[in-house]
């Protein structure tokens, strides 16, 4: 039941994208934070901001308003526009391996 505001002209929809409500994916932190990371548990839910940085709008995993890390990749993509559109999203702490974090991210 939710339109897309742009027009819906230039593309073909084989695969229409996922709804933002029902947007849901794994990917694994950009530039993880050493001490923040230190803290971080398996199951613990963190905060998705995006922010304009050096002229783009990044993507930011936060946990009680420390930076965790980044996300980069196509699905932060859409998940960039859908938070453009006032969608709001957390990161659930899937796994940890050394400095490395992989989180399940969805909306709220």
């Amino acid at each position: 039941m939710t339109g897309s505001n742009g027009g819906g002209g230039g593309g073909v929809v084989s695969d229409s994208p996922q709804a933002c409500d029902r947007l849901r994916f794994e990917a694994q932190l950009a530039s993880p934070n050493p001490m923040v990371v230190a803290n971080l548990s398996v199951g613990d839910i963190l905060d998705i901001a995006s922010v304009a940085m050096s002229g783009q709008i990044v993507v930011q995993v936060t946990k009680s308003g420390n930076l965790a890390g980044g996300l980069a990749g196509l699905d932060v993509t859409r998940l960039r526009n859908c938070m453009e559109q006032g969608y709001q999203y957390k990161a659930t702490v899937r796994t940890l391996n050394g400095g490395q974090v992989r989180v399940l991210v969805e909306h709220v």
